[in-house]
């Protein structure tokens, strides 16, 4: 019987951002343009087409010599507006079948972005894999020369487990270098409400990194836990693709992260979610990059609806040297149907300013969030931010948002400023 038409889909999206920020005598604003766009279902469901781009404008700046705001978006050469993602898929109905072309993140090699190609075959079956190749792509240095490619393997051997296996190399012309590395990743259904899943890298026959995280979920839906770890070593990247320029701030020692969380309901309202993170390097010189420390916190919260709720966080921090606290964190949120909502509260945060991508996640438990409009928020006991933030849904297409934190770093002699606004339409 001949397969059932398929009507073709399109949506894009336009977001206008304003940023500003402000510490002591020094300012920064900026203008950015997000833009991205998706065709699904062509010829007869069988071509998808995807666009992201990002356009940037510096409006002021409090001195060229004031590093106060400076990052890397902020060097000589580097490319200001980007194309961030331009390929198209053609595959088969039931999706076995994947071939696509053009700018792209391989997401089983660390999200390595290359123009090129990228074949994938029978991945929801029992065994498949894929295989990639192409130029990789960077906006902050010439990569011409520069190839990478690679291979992975998936399978599900047994009830619900799933394995994959993947191998990644990167050569960089100029240096005349390589990077090899060996990725696995397995997940495992223990039980309905037990989960698992370990992860491997090895980089150039080195360590590199091994994460490992187990999930409970009660089955009335009354509680979950959720408990792992992850240990980095002292690994020798030779290219750009794994010597990221943030470890320019100061060399990163091995170090052991661990966490453990319990969200349980006391109440049919009522929520309490005790939860403890633990970093430890290795012997070295324990600088700001490299602290020892513990952190214990106690969460309640109160969602007596869909619209209202509330939250309030006890947090003590062990730093490394005698550095140890209590804190109060936390967010009271409303939500009118969904037209409007806004949030006030505070958290203990740490933003840097990434290359922007338009992808989204985090990692150690929430404690690391890689979020879609470049920044990256990390949970520190050395800064505390206040915050309010309001979203209006004006029409199904239109959207307007607002943010501003007043921070209090303890590594900075001022407080800072921040204020976002966004506009988005949606087509």
């Amino acid at each position: 019987m001949k397969p059932a038409p398929v009507q073709a889909q399109f949506d894009g999206r336009l977001r206008i951002d304003y940023d500003y920020r402000s510490q002591g005598s020094s300012r920064d604003s900026d203008l950015y343009g997000y833009w991205y766009g998706n065709a699904h279902d062509l010829g007869d469901g069988c071509l998808d087409f995807y666009a992201s781009g990002r356009q940037h404008s510096s409006l002021s700046h409090s001195s060229p010599d004031d590093p106060t705001f400076q990052g890397l978006d902020d060097a000589v050469g580097v490319t200001d507006n980007r194309l961030l993602q331009a390929y198209g898929d053609i595959h088969d109905r039931a999706g076995d079948m994947q071939l696509r072309l053009g700018r792209q993140y391989i997401d089983v090699a660390d999200y390595l972005q290359l123009d090129g190609a990228q074949a994938v075959l029978f991945e929801n079956g029992p065994f498949g894999g894929r295989v990639y190749f192409g130029q990789p792509v960077s906006f902050y240095s010439p990569v011409s020369g520069d190839l990478a490619g690679g291979l992975s393997l998936v399978g599900r051997p047994w009830t619900g487990n799933r394995m994959r296996f993947s191998y990644a190399e990167y050569r960089d012309d100029s240096a005349d270098v390589s990077d090899h590395n060996y990725f696995a990743d397995l997940q495992q259904e223990l039980s309905e409400t037990v989960r698992a899943r370990a992860q491997l890298s090895v980089l150039n026959d080195e360590f590199r990194m091994a994460h490992l995280d187990c999930s409970y979920f009660a089955p009335d839906g009354s509680a979950d836990v959720h408990a792992g770890g992850s240990r980095w070593g002292r690994f020798d990247a030779k290219t750009l693709a794994y010597s990221p320029l943030y470890s320019q701030l100061g060399a990163q020692q091995p170090y052991t992260y661990l966490y453990a969380r319990l969200s349980y309901a006391i109440a049919p309202k009522w929520m309490i979610s005790p939860g403890v993170s633990v970093s430890r390097a290795d012997s070295g010189d324990q600088n700001f990059s490299n602290r020892d420390y513990s952190d214990y916190d106690l969460t309640l919260i109160f969602e007596p609806d869909k619209a209202f709720s509330a939250s309030v966080s006890l947090q003590y921090w062990d730093v490394q040297s005698g550095d140890s606290f209590l804190g109060l964190s936390g967010e009271i949120r409303y939500r009118h149907r969904r037209i409007w909502e806004v949030s006030l509260g505070s958290a203990y945060v740490d933003y840097s300013y990434n290359s922007y991508s338009d992808i989204s996640y985090s990692v150690n438990d929430g404690q690391t969030v890689f979020h879609e409009d470049g920044s990256v928020t990390t949970e520190s006991p050395y800064a505390l931010s206040y915050f309010l933030r309001a979203k209006w849904n004006i029409t199904r297409n239109l959207i307007v948002r607002l943010q501003g934190d007043l921070e209090d770093d303890k590594s900075a002699p001022d407080l800072s400023f921040r204020c976002r606004s966004s506009v988005e339409v949606r087509f």
